[in-house]
């Protein structure tokens, strides 16, 4: 797809569900009333086929057990908005720190992958969120893409792990965040795990009311709609820069591969074809309907994934809303398929 384009694919892509809806109401009313028409309807439909593929899942029937199955591993990833809840709070509220890091271990997961994860690096510090973790999971990497205010207080992406690391790599985007690595000590096996945070829209309150009111059409609303797109297409040009550094390290990997994270954009765009390639969605193999994981905005949005190479077998995937972030918790059960 030339570059200049693929924003144009990003605003088309938030509406995929709604376009195809669409036609299938156009399909319908069609047949009853002007069946000649319906063809339109149903060679887009066909044309669109792929980009449906990946919209919904289809596997009813397939409960995700508490308990792993044996020879499997678990994997979490979650987006936890620096820990600060998804309810509104004032200034210096309790932080859900407990609460999250309770609602991920009680699931058992052999790695935790984290986005917007914060923590004070001071001993006794309420900020230290590692004190949550580190006990269960004694290796694990921090990306430290921001420093916020302080000298030991930064945010990034982290992955926590029961399984020694061998080696750990932070691959910085042209942005202030990143991509990172673990390749890890599964038995005799090296696997390699990636977490990643991709550019957000960076909407502020006055953009949300801007989204809500559709119907003011004067001066400085208009001029708020307006600064809403072009934050939307900045980030879908950065996401889409970032994707080809993502996927230009997947082809490196020498291991058999996860990646998980916040990709911040739908099945249906650019970002997430260049991710995925030949990768298996764990939620279109497991799941069952659309998959949203980010509630904000609209109820269609999937935007975090667990994905895996062809050297894994998908036996589990399921998602997890405590209204503890933003996002959804989402989970994994993955077995390494020996040769």
């Amino acid at each position: 797809m030339p570059l200049q384009w693929i924003w144009v694919n990003g605003f088309l892509s938030l509406l995929a569900p709604y376009i195809l809806v669409l036609h299938l109401l156009f399909l319908f009313i069609w047949l009853v009333a002007k069946p000649i028409l319906s063809l339109i309807s149903v060679a887009t439909l066909a044309i669109a086929y792929p980009t449906i593929l990946v919209l919904f899942a289809w596997h009813p029937g397939t409960p995700f057990s508490q308990k792993k199955k044996d020879n499997s591993l678990r994997i979490t990833s979650f987006n936890v908005k620096e820990f600060n809840g998804n309810t509104p709070q004032p200034i210096g509220h309790k932080l859900r720190t407990e609460d999250i890091a309770t609602a991920i271990q009680k699931w058992d997961p052999d790695i935790i992958c984290m986005q917007e994860y914060n923590t004070k690096e001071l001993k006794n510090d309420i900020a230290n969120h590692a004190t949550y973790f580190d006990k269960k999971y004694p290796y694990s990497f921090f990306s430290k893409d921001h420093q916020i205010n302080e000298a030991n207080y930064f945010a990034g992406n982290i992955i926590y792990s029961k399984y020694k690391i061998l080696y750990a790599e932070r691959v910085p985007y042209t942005n202030q965040e990143s991509l990172i690595y673990v390749d890890l000590l599964k038995g005799d096996d090296t696997i390699r795990v990636y977490t990643t945070h991709l550019a957000s829209f960076k909407f502020k309150q006055n953009d949300f009311e801007a989204i809500d009111d559709v119907t003011d059409a004067n001066r400085t609303a208009l001029k708020a709609k307006y600064g809403v797109l072009r934050k939307m297409k900045k980030a879908f040009m950065t996401r889409s820069v970032q994707a080809a550094t993502i996927q230009n390290q997947l082809a490196k990997s020498p291991y058999p591969t996860i990646i998980t994270g916040d990709f911040n954009d739908v099945p249906s765009s650019y970002t997430y074809k260049q991710i995925k390639g030949e990768m298996q969605d764990a939620f279109l193999v497991k799941g069952f309907g659309i998959g949203a994981t980010y509630m904000n905005l609209s109820p269609t949005l999937r935007i975090d994934y667990i994905m895996a190479d062809r050297r894994w077998q998908v036996r589990g995937w399921e998602s997890v809303d405590e209204n503890l972030s933003d996002h959804h918790m989402i989970m994994a059960d993955l077995q390494l398929i020996k040769n």
